[in-house]
């Protein structure tokens, strides 16, 4: 994972009304990589004197926060689509959920039931 894909994902989720196709392993992948960007500023830090003025640490610093913003925006995005699905099927219309993560089936089988309940 790299930031680059993160922003991919994030500007397919903004251009489709439909939940674009990721890998199931997508929020455990977006997990590690943030937890490895804090891990390598974490440790370029402990090495410098002065991490608040060292422009590694600043750069890992900021990539980091950055790709938090990007993950969280792509997770909103695609809750927001996941809750009108589960809206659609609540109502017996027919409904794709192609697209759907492992994380994101469960989400739209409780929704369903919660909405149909």
């Amino acid at each position: 994972m790299k930031l680059d894909e993160l922003r991919t994902v994030q500007s397919k989720e903004r251009r489709k009304d439909s939940l674009q196709q990721l890998r199931d392993s997508f929020y455990e992948d977006v997990a590690a990589y943030l937890q490895d960007l804090t891990a390598s500023r974490d440790r370029r830090a402990a090495q410098v004197d002065n991490p608040f003025s060292d422009t590694e640490v600043r750069r890992l610093s900021d990539e980091l926060e950055t790709a938090e913003e990007v993950a969280e925006a792509v997770y909103e995005r695609r809750v927001g689509k996941v809750v009108k699905l589960a809206s659609i099927a609540a109502a017996d219309m027919p409904y794709d959920d192609d697209g759907l993560t492992r994380e994101e089936e469960q989400l739209f089988g409780t929704l369903v039931e919660a909405i149909e309940g």
